[in-house]
């Protein structure tokens, strides 16, 4: 089992693990633990990873200035030219606009000091559901200040939103959640979701895992399945992108849960105190399964990432004894470092420090 030590613990005797240059701050990361073989791993807060909501298109959302009798499809017009004219220096990174229908599918902002941006889209009605305004964003790379460029748009009394009404009605489709673990490659865990059918996998030049996905069930626009939940190397995931690694040559991986919602339960307000996302998923170390002897415990999982269970054990040659034991450590019996009750106390600090607080408090 993990034990957890403070902040301010020496960590002389620990050379292989020496603190990060620059050290993750304390406040985002307050959890340090200390795995089976002495590797220490900084644990972050839970963050918004991705926002998406969506609002119907009635008078009730329209703005103060707005015309009486205006038809939703003006309407969707006025905001979209709204929009597209850059209100509050913001980026205009792209739209469509139908000209025979004089209709916006969509409109893409830049906003933030970030490489960000929020999505307005804009569907018709259909026979099954009315005319919507879908507005998409990643909140951690949107941050406090984008989040106020946002809200500006929205309460802008000449624009064409009435923004306490559309934070009111807005629903929430899916929200991704993201931890860091500082201290570990992707290829260092074991991760296990209750609703997996499949997992796609990719390996670097190193032969090293990068990306790990567990997806669900699959079905005819999605195959492989719906993306459950992500890990990923962030350090070389920055290297690629012409970064710097986030804490120097510290490595950290990305636990990004996706999590979808549907009505009753899916109100913007309800985002604040919604229950534990987590225990879904189970995210342990490697070595820290209990599942001996280590070396052989190592190939099976290393042949798991292209065979089953069964294939496995025949190919290594085990017996049932050791084949029970290595499929219970599968299932990550000791997930110390992501699963129900041990991350989202910090659930609070993750909608802070990227802003989102802003948006569910604008609302009341």
């Amino acid at each position: 089992m993990p034990v957890k030590i403070s902040a301010t613990a020496s960590q002389s005797s620990n050379k292989p693990q020496p603190f990060p240059k620059p050290k993750p701050p304390y406040e985002l990361f307050p959890t340090t633990l200390s795995m089976c073989d002495g590797r220490i791993v900084r644990v972050s807060v839970p963050v918004p990873d991705r926002l998406s909501m969506i609002i119907d298109i009635t008078p009730d959302i329209f703005g103060p200035k707005t015309p009486a009798g205006v038809t939703v499809a003006q309407w969707v017009k006025g905001a979209g030219h709204y929009l597209n004219s850059n209100p509050h220096n913001t980026q205009p990174l792209g739209c469509q606009y139908f000209e025979n229908k004089q209709w916006y599918r969509h409109v893409t902002l830049g906003m933030g000091p970030r490489d960000s941006s929020v999505r307005f889209e804009f569907s018709e009605q259909t026979n099954k559901a009315p005319a919507r305004l879908r507005i998409e964003l990643n909140p951690r790379k949107l941050g406090p200040k984008g989040f106020k460029t946002l809200l500006a748009i929205l309460n802008d009394p000449d624009g064409p939103f009435a923004g306490k009404a559309v934070l009111k009605s807005a629903r929430v489709t899916r929200i991704d959640l993201a931890v860091d673990l500082e201290g570990v490659q992707t290829d260092d865990l074991v991760a296990f979701h209750k609703n997996e059918q499949q997992r796609s996998i990719y390996i670097g030049s190193d032969g090293v895992i990068e990306t790990l996905y567990l997806h669900g069930k699959s079905s005819k626009t999605k195959p492989a399945g719906k993306v459950l939940v992500g890990l990923y190397d962030r350090a070389k995931e920055r290297i690629k992108k012409g970064k710097e690694p986030p804490f120097g040559p510290s490595p950290t991986t990305r636990v990004e849960l996706v999590k979808t919602m549907k009505a009753p339960h899916n109100s913007l307000a309800k985002i604040a105190t919604m229950a534990d996302p987590f225990g879904s998923i189970r995210v342990g170390y490697l070595m820290g399964q209990g599942a001996k002897p280590k070396q052989w415990w190592r190939e099976y999982v290393g042949l798991r990432r292209g065979k089953n269970h069964v294939a496995t054990i025949a190919l290594l040659g085990l017996d049932a004894t050791m084949a029970e034991q290595f499929a219970s450590a599968y299932l990550v019996p000791c997930p110390e470092l992501v699963s129900k009750g041990i991350n989202w106390s910090g659930w609070d600090q993750g909608l802070e420090v990227t802003g989102l607080n802003l948006l569910l408090g604008a609302q009341k």
